[in-house]
Order: structure tokens, then sequence, then C-alpha cells
């Protein structure tokens, strides 16, 4: 992976830049009642998509803004998960807490490497699977923390507020009285570096894209946290929900999350 984690990291490193010293027109747009997409997330993906397209040809591309490449039909080949802007609408009102994402699954699913850039505060977060995750070079661990009352936690809400079953206000509502505090934070491949460098404790989120995931969820595992879906099975490669924690805090989470705590 040594090729292909440069590779992301120096697309990722560029895309960053050039968000960072964004002056245009944002030219706002909207994909739903909740989610925005500007000119700069297309401009980043454009520049993510060409470095990667340029390096290795004949992977499929999986992008946030443009489809790039194939999605679910890219059974047997490689797939690159673009995010070219984790945070839109922090960048959008000046909320610093935004990131380019970039995650690369092998044939079967597995992600492999993973790169998270956030430019304005100059941290690269890298992962190669079964090698450990770093934070601008150097190797990070989870917290160690044991037990809820002294867990600090973030988590966010799915766009599809409307329906109960699906909106995280159950979870949030039993989680918010046994931990030390939960922060919505609102860039979910950010949110997983910080537990992955012992900042926060606990992440969890309903209703993600794969773009949105793969590269966070494997910096944390490879950081020694136990990254799982919502239901507790393992969480190898992209999919939807995630719960992310130490090994004490994590089966103590789960329980709240499901219902059973």
């Amino acid at each position: 992976m040594e090729k292909e984690l440069e590779v992301a990291t120096l697309a990722a490193r560029r895309a960053g830049e050039m968000l960072r010293n964004w002056t245009g027109a944002l030219e706002e747009t909207w994909k739903g009642p909740i989610n925005p997409v500007t000119a700069a997330d297309r401009e980043s993906e454009r520049i993510l998509i060409a470095a990667l397209r340029e390096a290795f040809p004949d992977d499929a591309i999986v992008a946030e803004e443009s489809s790039a490449g194939a999605g679910d039909d890219a059974a047997g080949r490689r797939r690159w998960y673009v995010d070219p802007l984790d945070g839109t609408v922090n960048f959008s009102r000046g909320i610093p807490h935004w990131c380019v994402s970039v995650a690369l699954a092998d044939e079967e699913g597995v992600t492999r490497c993973a790169v998270v850039y956030a430019p304005l505060s100059g941290e690269l977060f890298t992962a190669v699977r079964g090698g450990g995750a770093s934070l601008n070079g150097k190797p990070i661990r989870v917290r160690d923390t044991r037990t809820l009352d002294r867990a600090v936690a973030a988590s966010g809400f799915p766009y599809s507020f409307e329906d109960p079953d699906r909106n995280n206000l159950r979870e949030w509502t039993a989680a918010a009285p046994r931990l030390l505090s939960i922060r919505c934070l609102g860039a979910a491949a950010l949110d997983l570096c910080q537990v992955a460098c012992g900042r926060l404790d606990v992440f969890w989120e309903k209703e993600l894209e794969r773009w949105d995931l793969a590269a966070g969820a494997l910096i944390c595992a490879e950081a020694g946290a136990v990254v799982t879906d919502l239901e507790g099975r393992p969480l190898a490669g992209p999919g939807t929900s995630v719960l992310a924690a130490n090994p004490h805090l994590h089966p103590q989470v789960l329980a709240l999350l499901t219902g059973r705590g």
C-alpha cells in the first residue's frame, strides 16, 4: 500500500489546500432538505479523481458529488471512496471542523488504506490495515477511558430526520444521561479520527455513506478502537452506520444504543 497511501496523501493535501485557500463564491445548492453541496466540494472532488485516475486507471472511484466510476457494480475491482469535503455545512459557515477523506477498499470490499486531511489544523491522519494509524507521521492510540461517566462522545443526525426509527434521537436520549458529554461536530470522518487520537472516547452515527465512513473507520480501528455497526457486527469495510470506542467502552455504549444498557 506504499504507493496507494502516497498518492492518496498527495491528492488529499492538494485538494485540502485548495479548500483552505478558497475565495470564490460557494454557489450552494441542495441535494436534499438539509444536505448542501458547494462549488468547493466539486472542485475538491475534481482534483482527487484526477490524481487517483492518473495513478490507478483500473480502479473504480466512488465519489460523493459526481458518482464517478462504479459503486455496488464494481465487484471484483478495487474501489476508492472519496469525500471531497466532509463537513460542508461547517465549511460554508466558517466553522473549522471539516476535512478531505480518501480510502481504498480491495476487491472484496475491505478497506486497506486511508487518509483524512484537515487543512486548517494541518493534521494528516493515515492508516494502512495491519500497520497502525498515524497523525502527521506519529503513531496514535485511543484513550484508555474505562467508564461511561468519564467518556466524551460525538454523534450526528441523518438526513432522514423525520423518521423516528432512524433519526438518532432515541439513541442520543439514552446515551446523554450516562456519558460525561456528547458533541455534534458535523464531520464524521474527522470525528472518527478524534477518537483515534484520544480527543474523543466514542463516536456513533447512523445513515452514513461509504465515503463518509471508510477512511475514518480504518484509522480508528488501527488506533485500537473497536469499530462495528450499530448492531455490533464487525466493520471490516465501508458500511452505513458506525460505533467506534475503545475495548472497555464499546460494549457499554452498544448496550445503551440498543436499549440493553
